[in-house]
């Protein structure tokens, strides 16, 4: 608990004497808090070691990665006082068959790598290569509430 209250992630709510004991009473600091994946160390999700590239633990190893590399640029920009520049799309798109799936990725995987050859410039002085990961996947199903009948 010391760790995490030194590093802010919890902090001192109340102090109440036991006795001779102390009770501390810690809050967190956050409503959530996301975990990197690098504290699990060699065993971490890792997309370079994942072969099926259509399978949900290559997306959970994207997904880690994402979480990885982000988090560590948020706290150097943090540090240097600047701003992280990002970019994210979220949208829901419902599709009508498995065929229209696939041939919507087929559209979307020529879409995106005729815009990445357009802007890609090995060579641009003073350039900084980006990643950009699309990923989809279903979503969960939600209980909808029953009507009162």
């Amino acid at each position: 608990m010391n760790a995490l209250e030194a590093h802010g992630l919890v902090r001192l709510a109340q102090e109440r004497k036991w006795g001779g004991l102390t009770e501390r009473l810690l809050v967190a600091t956050a409503a959530s808090y996301v975990v990197s994946p690098a504290v699990l160390g060699p065993v971490a999700a890792d997309p370079g070691r994942e072969v099926d590239r259509l399978s949900a633990s290559y997306l959970v190893a994207l997904g880690a990665r994402v979480v990885r590399e982000v988090g560590d640029l948020v706290r150097r920009a943090t540090e240097a006082g600047k701003r992280l520049a990002t970019l994210a799309v979220d949208t829901e798109i419902r599709f009508r068959s498995a065929e229209d799936r696939a041939a919507f990725s087929t559209e979307l995987t020529e879409a995106i790598t005729k815009l990445a050859s357009k802007y890609h410039d090995e060579s641009a002085p003073g350039g900084r290569v980006h990643r950009l990961v699309v990923v989809a996947h279903p979503l969960p199903n939600t209980s909808q509430p029953k009507e009162p009948s």
